[in-house]
């Protein structure tokens, strides 16, 4: 146990030593995210130490549990002037990757950088998502909340749960990517972490129709969405800034969000809305390319 309470200390500092600074937005920062997701069963490591004690470079290779299917994921980091260790983890990497075929690898990092993303493109991995980091401090004054006329707020404990599930459907259905969840799974995605905020969490509802969400976890906003028959009227906006104002009177001093780079409508809004980026996570892909052929 002690040996793993070092290393989970060393994984932690090596992830603090990130740049841009990861504090407070990324996922890799979070001690308990960091030990259920590589201090498990079914996780190869490499963690390769200087001669100080601490790490310079870390790799892990996840197998997909027992019940689930789908890719094994790989997550690397580099200490900032220790980028000659690179070779070395990629080829164990590579390995670890060869051994789990036919099953296909997916990089997940939680901090991405141009350098990075350049790193595993020379190696043969694309780029397929990737998520902007924002925040927004809370303090001073916030805007007033100016719902569209015969707006009503559903809370939480009251079915906004299912509420919102139905405004999800009709505002993401036509997006790239749509897991076409049920609503059980759905809502477990964004209220199974112990962040979990319900009294931030609310659904907005006109005549009875729910048009519109928020999901917020301690000093998050999770997840909004608003219904493609009343966008353009103003609704995000006040459900941000109330979701904002009640976090605020919680004492939460500081919000974040993720945005997909994929959605400039949604980021401008953020922008105006004056929250800024602060940093980058996403995944990448094996290449995939098709033999040429002859049309002669």
């Amino acid at each position: 146990m002690a040996t793993i309470e070092a290393d989970l200390d060393r994984v932690l500092a090596l992830a603090k030593s990130q740049r841009p600074d990861p504090e407070g937005w990324s996922l890799a920062v979070d001690r308990s995210w960091l030990q259920r997701s590589f201090f498990r069963p079914g996780v190869a490591s490499l963690l390769h130490a200087r001669s100080d004690g601490q790490l310079g470079a870390c790799a892990f290779v996840c197998e997909p549990a027992p019940e689930a299917s789908g890719p094994i994921t790989v997550t690397s980091m580099l200490q900032p002037g220790e980028e000659h260790l690179w070779p070395e983890q990629l080829e164990w990497i590579e390995e670890r990757i060869a051994e789990a075929a036919p099953t296909p690898a997916q990089i997940v990092s939680e901090n991405l950088t141009d350098a990075e993303t350049r790193r595993w493109a020379a190696a043969g991995y694309d780029l397929v998502f990737e998520e902007l980091a924002m925040e927004c401090s809370l303090a001073g004054d916030l805007p007033p909340v100016r719902w569209p006329p015969g707006t009503a707020i559903l809370e939480w404990d009251a079915g906004a749960p299912s509420a919102s599930f139905e405004v999800y459907q009709a505002a993401f259905r036509s997006r790239p990517g749509f897991p076409g969840w049920s609503q059980s799974e759905w809502i477990d995605s964004l209220t199974s972490e112990e962040i979990f905020l319900p009294s931030a969490s609310f659904c907005a509802v006109h005549d009875a129709k729910p048009i519109g969400f928020v999901v917020c976890g301690t000093g998050w906003i999770g997840q909004v969405g608003v219904d493609p028959g009343y966008r353009r009227m103003g609704l995000a906006t006040a459900l941000v800034t109330e979701a904002r104002a009640r976090m605020r009177a919680l004492g939460i001093g500081v919000a974040y969000l993720h945005v997909n780079r994929n959605n400039p409508a949604g980021l401008a809004t953020w922008q105006h809305l004056g929250w800024r980026e602060c940093g980058r996570r996403g995944r990448l892909e094996r290449a995939v390319t098709s033999a040429a052929t002859d049309t002669i």
